[in-house]
């Protein structure tokens, strides 16, 4: 047992040294952290601008509690950027050892095929951490984006939040071994989640029916709690009620992630299309 967890320990030490190393290469992506944020998020003020009366959004304000119109992006874009992170990170890095001819001998490594997914993550997530702080600076400076609320409390709704999202990328890993092309499956499901769950708007406007799909996807309540917390909007339902549906959809996306990948690797597998691209 011991040396199993020794053995896991060495496998996510060395593929995050191999990702921090590749991204510290390209210092542009370093440069481009800071322009990123005022990139996507500078339309956005000024159409927000264009629609508030003295300063206030009284329609907007009606949906979320308060009219910090700039506010509500800025934490949509820092959990979004999560979201991106996790997906492209999980799914991606097959696509890019298919395209090298390196997936099957990565594969025949002892050590787990999911410890080899998500291990590769972990520095993306580091790095998009680091992206997110310079996120808040820069948008303090830049739109007057302030956080009213407790940090920490907020970190303990975002991990569940990724850890179940890690658990969605790995169930996506298994369609990108079947179709052998990340992109189209990464873009339609990363938008498809990322827009039903209020990235860039109140659920609360959309019709019943969409709403409802919208409730049923636990991103939502990591948007939701986020903004709860960090400048104080008004909630779909209770803290604690979202904080259960985290922990829970964490456990059930863990569980179907893993069995969805495991059984189309086996599939894989026994049909030889493994490492094909």
């Amino acid at each position: 047992m011991k040396e199993k967890l020794l053995r896991k320990l060495y496998v996510y030490r060395a593929r995050f040294i191999i990702s921090m190393k590749i991204y510290f290469r390209y210092p542009i992506n370093v440069i481009f952290s800071f322009f990123d944020p005022l990139i996507w998020l500078t339309p956005f003020y000024f159409m927000g601008r264009s629609f508030s009366v003295n300063g206030e959004m009284t329609g907007f304000s009606k949906y979320t509690g308060n009219s910090d119109f700039m506010g509500f992006l800025v934490v949509g874009y820092m959990v979004m950027s999560y979201v991106q992170t996790v997906f492209w990170s999980i799914g991606f890095s097959l696509k890019e050892e298919m395209q090298q001819g390196v997936l099957e001998s990565n594969w025949s490594a002892p050590a787990s095929r999911i410890s080899l997914l998500i291990s590769k993550s972990l520095s993306k997530l580091l790095i998009t951490t680091i992206e997110i702080i310079i996120t808040g600076v820069i948008c303090h400076f830049a739109f007057g984006f302030r956080v009213t609320g407790d940090i920490l409390k907020a970190v303990a709704f975002i991990i569940p939040g990724i850890i179940g999202l890690m658990g969605i990328g790995v169930a996506i890993a298994g369609l990108v071994l079947i179709a052998k092309n990340a992109n189209p499956i990464i873009d339609l499901s990363s938008s498809i989640i990322n827009a039903m769950s209020g990235s860039f708007f109140p659920i609360k406007v959309l019709p019943k029916a969409f709403m409802a799909i919208s409730l049923a996807i636990p991103l939502t309540y990591m948007y939701d709690s986020n903004r709860v917390i960090l400048i104080n909007q008004k909630p779909l339902f209770s803290l604690k009620i979202e904080f259960i549906i985290l922990i829970v959809s964490m456990i059930v996306c863990c569980i179907l992630g893993n069995w969805i990948f495991l059984r189309i690797d086996r599939k894989c597998r026994d049909k030889g299309i493994l490492g094909t691209h």
